[in-house]
């Protein structure tokens, strides 16, 4: 009876103090929930259970239909904990070993006879990471293609993350069992673990709980992350899953069910460098050891990682580019922690104020590019991803509390200047330079092919947000549209042959031939454009 109280007066002691973390959880998140910078789902377990579990945002922007705690989000590179965990377990039954040399499995691969399964799962194999989706088509094609480029270093000298690497385990897990490498996961794990809402393909569920990706979402307007034509990218990345069904993956960890104890020491032990075990990033901060992986790609973004030492388990999924979910997790960590942290205030700034913002900042080495879309200033510098800007005021933004963004006006009034301080003490100031961006094409359809310099698009002077060429001449090829000849900014064809996104897929000139060019940039977010014949 004693035993049977005092089990009751912990948890009546516990109780409040979950209640209460939960309670700054989800002001923490309705803040940035608020501020329309996170849509997705966080989950956060301690021993096992759920003490906090909410979601946020839209899993159907257009429709405005709200994510769920049942939301299904691609999880992209934390299915490499899968891959691993599988060619783990066929080692334990004897089917292989992960001292295999590569060359058993590709008697031809150059230098396969030093290269380890061991060092495919570490990333300490010397296999450059070079996935294009083009290449990716089927295990012949990709197997040529990636051996015939050079190492990066010798195997197991250095480390350097590799999806190709990973692409090679879900070969050799389909040459090992028999069977294709989707099949083998969902018989060594998805099955066992009751992982229902776990799987590939994800282009085709029908589920109504599937939250599509952006790569802009705001309650008023969005518009779709590029969606892969195949599974892309395979064992590196393809699968999908919900908080909960990694929740059971976690406990699989702890309680042995797929994998041996010593096996996944194994696993979670630093294979060369000090971050990356088996398939695991493992990482030590305050003496406590964190496993898991990180997930990204377009549209999505996952973290799922264990605290060993207090088994605390925290997922965050997420459906748009745009979420602050690097931010956020730290914050999440202190809370549990009772460490400070800082909810950001939620400012209002006048929608004319914002616009004054827009233009692009030179700063002589790069470039700061600003864009306002429904109320949310987008910040890009040349090369770079972009990024939504937090408010503290009408000129004063910021990434988080150690990355700011200060604009000056000048002394007529007007925003002239931007100065962005980096988190690690490095200062930029831009002075504007221009309003419009300078589109161009690109391609082996171009007379500068893709190793090239863009052709620039001429601007409409009644229209700054039309681009055109007419009566251009075009080569049988592909091209797409990119700004001032930058990478970090190009757009193509989603899978759809339609809509277009961000890095998509090239668009396709049938034949050589004189055509005419649109760009239409008014909406920034949702880009229109004309490739067609001149009519002569």
């Amino acid at each position: 009876m004693r035993t049977i109280l005092a089990c009751l007066i912990i948890l009546l002691a516990a109780h409040p103090l979950f209640s209460q973390k939960a309670k700054q959880l989800d002001q923490l998140l309705g803040a940035y929930d608020k501020a329309d910078q996170f849509s997705g789902t966080v989950l956060v377990a301690e021993k096992g259970k759920i003490i906090f579990e909410k979601s946020y945002g839209y899993r159907n922007g257009p429709k405005k239909e709200k994510n769920t705690n049942n939301s299904l989000y691609r999880i992209f590179s934390t299915t490499k904990m899968f891959t691993a965990t599988v060619i783990l377990k066929l080692e334990e039954e004897g089917k292989l070993s992960i001292n295999d040399k590569l060359s058993k499995y590709y008697p031809n691969f150059p230098k396969g006879d030093s290269i380890t399964i061991a060092n495919l799962l570490s990333h300490t194999s010397g296999i450059p990471n070079d996935t294009d989706s083009e290449n990716t088509i089927n295990e012949e094609t990709f197997m040529k293609f990636i051996a015939a480029k050079p190492l990066n270093f010798s195997p197991g000298k250095q480390w350097d993350y590799s999806n190709s690497g990973y692409y090679i385990l879900g070969y050799i897990i389909k040459k090992v069992t028999g069977t294709d490498y989707e099949k083998a996961i969902d018989s060594y794990i998805l099955k066992p673990l009751q992982m229902n809402h776990t799987g590939f393909n994800f282009n085709t569920v029908t589920d109504t709980n599937k939250a599509f990706g952006y790569e802009f979402l705001s309650p008023n307007t969005s518009n779709e992350a590029l969606r892969f034509k195949t599974d892309h990218p395979f064992a590196a990345g393809a699968m999908y899953s919900t908080v909960e069904d990694l929740l059971k993956f976690n406990e699989s960890f702890k309680n042995n069910s797929i994998l041996k104890k010593e096996t996944i020491e194994k696993m979670f032990t630093p294979y060369l460098n000090d971050h990356y075990g088996l398939g695991s990033n493992v990482t030590l901060a305050d003496g406590k050891k964190r496993v898991g992986h990180d997930g990204g790609g377009p549209g999505y973004r996952s973290r799922y990682y264990r605290i060993l030492e207090d088994d605390i388990c925290l997922i965050v999924m997420s459906n748009s580019d745009l979420s602050y979910t690097d931010t956020i997790i730290p914050k999440i960590e202190n809370i549990l922690y009772n460490k400070p942290y800082k909810i950001p205030t939620i400012v209002k700034i006048n929608p004319q104020q914002l616009k004054n913002l827009e233009g692009i900042y030179s700063t002589g080495a790069t470039d700061f590019y600003v864009t306002v879309v429904d109320g949310q200033v987008l910040f890009r510098e040349k090369g770079y991803p972009v990024c939504s800007l937090f408010p503290v005021s009408n000129t004063l933004f910021q990434f988080d509390e150690n990355i700011t963004f200060t604009f000056k006006p000048d002394e007529t009034g007007k925003i002239n200047s931007l100065t962005v301080k980096f988190r690690d003490g490095n200062v930029k100031t831009g002075t504007r330079k221009a309003s419009n961006y300078l589109w161009g094409i690109i391609g082996n359809a171009t007379p500068g092919g893709w190793d090239g310099k863009d052709t620039p698009l001429q601007v409409d002077q009644k229209n700054p947000t039309l681009y055109f060429l007419k009566n251009f001449h075009l080569k049988k090829g592909n091209l797409k549209f990119r700004v001032d000849n930058d990478w970090g900014y190009n757009l193509g064809l989603n899978n759809d042959g339609k809509t277009i996104a961000l890095n998509a897929y090239d668009f396709p000139i049938a034949e050589d031939g004189q055509y005419d060019i649109v760009l239409d940039m008014s909406d920034p977010i949702k880009p229109q454009y004309s490739i067609k014949k001149s009519v002569l």
